[in-house]
């Protein structure tokens, strides 16, 4: 009676170690990421400088980012939390609120340009767009330029608090 009640047990434990272990896995498919896109529009003395769509956007407090590799950046800074909002710029408070970087933006000799912003404004057109217009100098330069911009990604509402 031992002897099989130790066989029954044994067998008993054998089946749910066979059926537990053979049991198949489950595959977990990985959550989508959101998108980073984000679109660019910037002209300088009225050329269309830089002009496309890229993954390369940041936000970070009143900060925007948006790059294209080493060809193209553009920071533009004090960005108004409400939509609507504007913020005016001028020589007594301008330093780097819009600064445009890369190569061949109005030179064509592959080397880098780098432009501050003097005067302009940066307005909140919707809570994924931004807009700015100025004028701005090279970095050791005394010649001034235009420029204007329209900055859109869904980056920019995912933090938009307002």
């Amino acid at each position: 009676m031992k002897k099989s009640i130790l066989t029954i047990v044994f067998v008993f434990s054998a089946l749910s170690v066979v059926f537990t272990s053979c049991k198949k896995d489950e595959v977990v498919e990985p959550q989508p990421v959101g998108q980073t896109e984000g679109t660019y529009n910037v002209k300088m003395d009225g050329e269309t400088i830089a002009s496309g769509t890229t993954l390369e956007v940041g936000w970070l407090g009143n900060l925007i980012t948006i790059s294209n590799g080493d060809d193209f950046s553009i920071l533009v800074s004090s960005v108004p939390e409400n939509v609507g909002g504007v913020f005016e710029f001028n020589d007594s408070y301008s330093s780097g609120t819009v600064t445009i970087m890369g190569k061949n933006l109005l030179l064509s000799d592959e080397s880098d340009e780098m432009y501050f912003s003097h005067s302009g404004f940066v307005k909140r057109e919707s809570d994924t767009k931004v807009s700015f217009e100025g004028s701005c100098k090279a970095m050791l330069s005394t010649d001034t330029h235009t420029f204007s911009g329209e900055l859109e990604s869904d980056v920019f509402k995912l933090i938009y608090t307002p």
